[in-house]
């Protein structure tokens, strides 16, 4: 049997179909859990919950978990506990982005400016 953190290592290599970083690396891994009824129950928080990838990322996703020789059910949500957004991306991903031309905007000043 796999264990929880193997399965979070696996899952969080994943890239994401249109960029060359993985899901942890712009933390949209929200978390990788194997429930009662032993099904791995994976939660993605996607920026764009209509993106045309999700279905090569979910593909991609199961045969990572498959090829180690996992036959547990697999449940995939791509709706997160909160909106995706910037915070946390990791700094060599930030710093591509930024020269591939994304901007970032600074959510500690959003938070002020609402507050």
């Amino acid at each position: 049997m796999v264990e929880q953190t193997e399965l979070y290592r696996l899952v969080g290599s994943a890239k994401d179909p249109h960029l060359p970083f993985s899901l942890v690396e712009l933390r949209m891994l929200e978390s990788v859990t194997i429930n009662d009824r032993g099904t791995i129950d994976i939660v993605v928080n996607v920026p764009c919950h209509h993106c045309p990838g999700l279905q090569v990322l979910q593909d991609d996703i199961e045969s990572r978990i498959r090829a180690t020789g996992v036959d547990l059910p697999i449940a995939i949500s791509f709706h997160g506990s909160q909106d995706w957004h910037t915070d946390g991306i990791a700094s060599n991903a930030q710093d591509a982005l930024r020269v591939m031309g994304v901007q970032f905007i600074d959510q500690s000043m959003k938070k002020k400016e609402s507050a």
